[in-house]
């Protein structure tokens, strides 16, 4: 991959740092469905959140078995992620020799400067697998991200002492692809765990949300992510610092267009 590639691949696959260790079943799973809960019961609604991510722990080798791009990823050691409703995202990091690289995610487009390079802009309409939103940054479930993502329940399963809600996520108008299971606790609607599974029903990681913290009214966060491969070994730990929610972003931050 070239440099400039590896620059763009480190801001994105931080977004989805976090873990657990150990492999549960594939989607189909052996456990009857019953009704549940809808997944938007436990939407959390914010208006904008900001905050930086500091990498405390890194294992270039087993980040290597979720994917290359991982473990070139946290080379950065700490990352600026903003969030704006409806749907905006942005976050950056400085990279040696060349400044700050931001990407942008304003609804399906997603926008890459890197200073002295091409700026980039892309549409993700037909590719939802490459948007993120606050449930990969920090197990929010949102609005936004259920109106591209539909979540089926699954169980009532206890985990680490509370009996979450566990859902699979899939994309919506995709019949086949990647897709996620969360086991939310209903105590705060924050996501506990997180699998991540290919499209041959294969885990390709695990991600846990740790030491929830309500950061404002009807608002938590983690302030540990960690990610763990398929094997479950621990391929880095992320530590969530500087919180600040409902500060009224500027739009400004979030354009996509020419600049």
């Amino acid at each position: 991959m070239r440099p400039a590639g590896r620059i763009l691949a480190l801001l994105l696959v931080l977004a989805t740092a976090s873990g657990l260790h150990g492999r549960s079943r594939a989607a189909s799973g052996d456990r009857p469905r019953v009704p549940g809960p809808d997944i938007a019961a436990f939407a959390t609604n914010v208006d904008d959140i900001e905050l930086t991510a500091i990498i405390e722990k890194l294992d270039s080798a087993e980040l290597e078995k979720i994917g290359r791009d991982f473990s070139f990823s946290y080379r950065l050691k700490s990352i600026t992620f903003q969030y704006k409703s409806p749907d905006r995202v942005r976050f950056a990091g400085r990279v040696p020799a060349l400044g700050e690289a931001v990407v942008i995610i304003n609804g399906p487009t997603r926008l890459f400067k890197i200073p002295r390079m091409r700026q980039r802009i892309e549409d993700l309409k037909l590719s939802p697998s490459r948007r993120l939103t606050l449930l990969e940054y920090g197990g929010i479930v949102s609005q936004d991200t259920l109106r591209f993502m539909q979540g089926k329940f699954l169980r009532q399963e206890p985990l680490d002492g509370a009996d979450t809600s566990v859902y699979e996520l899939r994309y919506r108008g995709v019949t086949s692809g990647s897709y996620y299971r969360v086991w939310i606790d209903p105590r705060t609607r924050l996501t506990a765990k997180r699998e991540w599974f290919d499209s041959e029903n294969r885990l390709k990681a695990t991600f846990r949300y740790l030491d929830p913290r309500q950061v404002g009214s009807g608002v938590w966060l983690p302030e540990t992510v960690e990610v763990d491969n398929a094997e479950g070994k621990v391929g880095a730990v992320t530590r969530l610092d500087a919180v600040r929610i409902n500060q009224g972003l500027s739009d400004a931050l979030f354009r996509v267009g020419t600049q």
